[in-house]
């Protein structure tokens, strides 16, 4: 009953060390698909000058609609784009080093002329490629750490209930 007992608490251990892993694929998952978006919409303003209010409702990335994002955003007017960008960044499991240069890019949205907005699209961009490009390159080795510690951690408890 007691090996039981601490497979069981090795086990669950385990596991919550996979959904923390999970949780961090899926954000990363989450960015790629706004850098995607901020791509799309940058070209469609700059070169075919259609509106953001177009570009948001004929825009799909399964990423974003599972989440509620791009549906938050396709659901309303567009009259105040900067409140209704901030209210659809709270569905998205974003890293918070990510968010600073969201909100910064959402305080205009639909407010500043073309220029001004490609630019602040362009620099958007090139943030979140960092933060994407550092995340992924430790993810493999951060998500093997993750499970292994607390799998070990499990092992640990298990060892002190025993």
């Amino acid at each position: 009953m007691e090996l039981t007992g601490g497979f069981l608490t090795v086990t669950a251990f385990f596991l919550y060390g996979v959904s923390k892993v999970h949780k961090e694929k899926d954000s990363l998952a989450v960015l790629e698909g706004i850098l995607t978006l901020l791509r799309e919409l940058s070209a469609r303003l700059l070169h075919r000058r259609e509106g953001l209010r177009q570009v948001f409702a004929t825009y799909g990335d399964p990423r974003l609609e599972a989440c509620g994002f791009l549906s938050a955003l396709r659901g309303h007017d567009g009259r105040d784009y900067p409140s209704l960008w901030n209210a659809a960044l709270r569905l998205l499991p974003l890293p918070s080093e990510a968010l600073p240069p969201l909100q910064s890019l959402g305080s205009s949205l639909g407010r500043v002329s073309l220029t001004v907005q490609t630019e602040q699209l362009a620099l958007c961009i090139s943030q979140l490629e960092t933060i994407h490009k550092k995340m992924q390159d430790g993810a493999y080795q951060k998500g093997r750490s993750t499970v292994a510690l607390w799998t070990l951690g499990g092992l640990l408890v298990a060892l002190l209930l025993l």
